[in-house]
C-alpha cells in the first residue's frame, strides 16, 4: 500500500483525480505505483517570518490562529481518539506516532466495527461510510458517526485552501467536537479526558512557532500518485 511506502502518511492523495478518505483504492492491485512531492503553499498574511513570541504579536490574525488551534485539535486528540478506539481491536497496532487520522479512519472502515448509523440513506459514496457533513443528521451520535466527524474535521482543514477559520466556523467545529469528545469519554473513559485536552487548548496563547509548526503539518505536501499497469 502506498501508506506504507510513506511513513509518515501522505497528507494529500490524488488518486486519478480523486481526493476522499473515504476511498478504498487498492494500490496493490498495480505493478508501479509513482509518487510525486509536491510543494504545499498557504498564504499568511502580513507576518513577520522571524518572529517569535505569541501569535497575535509575531502578525498572525484569529482566523489563522483559528486555523492552528483546530488543527492541534485534529492532529493530537482527534488523532488519539481513533488510536483508543481502534488499540483493543488491533493488539499490534503501529505506535501513536506513527499514525496519522488517515490511516487509523482507514483501519477502522476495514474493521467496520462501529459503523455509522447511515439515517440520511447516501448513496455516493454508498453508505454508511463516507459522505459529507450534510449526510450526518444531529440525532446521529453513534460511534461511527463521530468517526465520520473526526474525518470531515481532518479534511476541511487539509482540503483548505486557505491558513484561516472564520469565527463562525471555528465555533461551529467546537461545539461539534465538544459533543463528540464527551461521547468518547464516556465510551472509552481515557486516564485524561480528552474534553480536557480541547479545553486547554482553546484558553491556549498560541505562539508563533506554534501557527509555523501546524501550518507544516497539515498543509505541506500535495501529492500526486500515477500508476502503471
Amino acid at each position: 500500500m502506498l501508506r506504507d511506502l510513506c511513513p509518515n502518511y501522505l497528507s494529500k492523495i490524488l488518486i486519478e483525480g480523486r481526493d476522499d478518505l473515504s476511498d478504498d483504492t487498492n494500490l496493490e492491485l498495480f505493478e508501479c505505483v509513482r509518487v510525486r512531492v509536491l510543494a504545499g503553499e498557504r498564504i499568511f498574511s502580513n507576518v513577520n517570518e522571524g518572529a517569535t513570541g505569541t501569535a497575535s504579536s509575531a502578525g498572525f490574525t484569529n482566523e489563522e490562529i483559528n486555523f492552528t488551534k483546530m488543527g492541534m485539535i485534529a492532529l493530537n486528540i482527534l488523532a488519539d481518539v481513533l488510536y483508543d478506539l481502534l488499540k483493543p481491536d488491533k493488539p499490534h497496532l503501529r505506535q501513536r506516532c506513527e499514525c496519522d487520522i488517515a490511516y487509523l479512519y482507514g483501519e477502522h472502515r476495514k474493521l467496520n466495527k462501529y459503523v455509522p448509523s447511515n439515517s440520511s440513506h447516501r448513496r455516493c459514496p454508498p453508505g454508511p461510510w463516507g459522505g459529507t457533513w450534510q449526510d450526518i443528521q444531529n440525532t446521529d451520535i453513534s460511534i461511527g458517526d463521530d468517526i465520520e466527524r473526526i474525518r470531515l474535521t481532518r479534511n476541511e482543514l487539509q482540503h483548505s485552501e486557505i491558513f484561516k477559520l472564520d469565527e463562525i466556523r471555528f465555533n461551529e467545529l467546537c461545539n461539534i467536537l465538544s459533543d463528540v469528545l464527551n461521547r468518547f469519554d464516556n465510551h472509552i473513559k481515557p486516564t485524561r479526558l480528552y474534553t480536557d485536552g480541547l479545553n486547554e487548548i482553546l484558553v491556549k496563547t498560541i505562539s508563533a512557532e506554534e501557527v509555523k509548526s501546524i501550518a507544516n503539518s497539515i498543509s505541506g505536501l500535495t501529492i500526486e500518485v500515477e500508476i502503471e499497469n
